[in-house]
């Protein structure tokens, strides 16, 4: 992927760096993404596809949807957060 001598490493660094931000570890069964911002990351293909990660935010016009929208995203934070400690806790009595 860098070539031979390394030297394309800047190329791939963000990309890189995405994946290992969104992908799930096993010691939590989350993703650091999920667990700073209590949902999963929007990539463009859920924009592309308009999955339910892409909330219509140009379609909201009213304080009471904005806060419906947000707290639809931050459903679960707080489950999920007790689960990862729990899977990472685990994890350390496994190994």
């Amino acid at each position: 992927m860098c070539g031979e001598s390394g030297g394309k490493w800047k190329k791939y660094l963000p990309l890189v760096t995405l994946a290992e931000r969104i992908s799930t570890k096993r010691t939590t069964g989350f993703s650091p993404f999920d667990l700073k911002f209590g949902q999963l990351p929007v990539l463009p293909i859920d924009i592309e596809t308009k999955t339910f990660l892409a909330v219509e935010w140009h379609k909201i016009s009213t304080t009471g949807e904005l806060l419906e929208a947000r707290a639809k995203q931050l459903e679960g934070k707080e489950e999920m957060r007790r689960k990862a400690a729990e899977n990472s806790k685990n994890q350390g009595r496994t190994q």
